[in-house]
């Protein structure tokens, strides 16, 4: 598929998603959150599902864990509107607290509505690599579980017969540097490392 004919199948995907989930929408969700940048990118990163910041502006990974790979993406040399950044879930799953509203982990109504469209997001793509951001991400497009401690850093084949590097999810490294900031410290290197070895293996980096 060309690059102008992936972009016409992608915005029509996005819209697909948009009438299909925004009816399941409770009160306390603002909107679906697609995928945003290049999809003719031969890098795709992988998230588990927005978060409050997401479900605000309707982008994935912006707030602090945005920040955060927005940084290390500069440090290789790379930019976002370079790579498609998506989540497995399309809608922030929430909790409340009192009067305040948490995350919590996607439930299976809500994996099971937005799965088939994130197949079908990757298949127009067909990137040469996938970087999966933290176990749940791991699990979901694996179909097992995953123990960061052992596998982060490893390739695995996927579903979609793309090869997918597993790794840390930006929110989990903010929160290791505020309880142990030296092992925070470690996590990003590991992190930052991942990242550059998916952007060599798509040929966006040299190695």
């Amino acid at each position: 598929m060309k690059g102008e004919d992936k972009r016409a199948a992608i915005e029509a995907l996005r819209q697909e998603v948009i009438q299909a989930l925004s009816p399941l929408l409770t009160k306390d969700q603002t909107q679906v959150v697609f995928g945003a940048g290049d999809p003719t990118s031969p890098l795709v990163l992988v998230g588990e599902a927005p978060g409050p910041q997401e479900d605000k502006q309707g982008v994935p990974f912006v707030g602090p864990s945005g920040e955060l790979l927005t940084r290390v993406l500069r440090e290789l040399g790379l930019r976002r509107d370079q790579l498609w950044i998506t989540n497995v879930v399309k809608v922030w799953p929430t909790r409340r607290q009192g009067r305040s509203l948490r995350t919590r982990p996607p439930n299976a109504a809500e994996r099971r509505a937005s799965r088939p469209f994130f197949e079908r997001e990757i298949a127009i793509i067909r990137p040469r690599a996938l970087v999966l951001l933290g176990g749940t991400a791991a699990q979901e497009v694996l179909g097992r579980r995953i123990k960061l401690t052992d596998e982060r850093g490893k390739w695995f084949d996927t579903p979609f017969g793309v090869p997918a590097i597993v790794t840390f999810h930006p929110s989990y490294i903010l929160r290791l540097q505020g309880m142990a900031p030296e092992e925070g410290e470690k996590a990003l290197e590991a992190f930052r490392d991942d990242v550059r070895r998916a952007a060599a293996r798509a040929g966006l980096l040299k190695e």
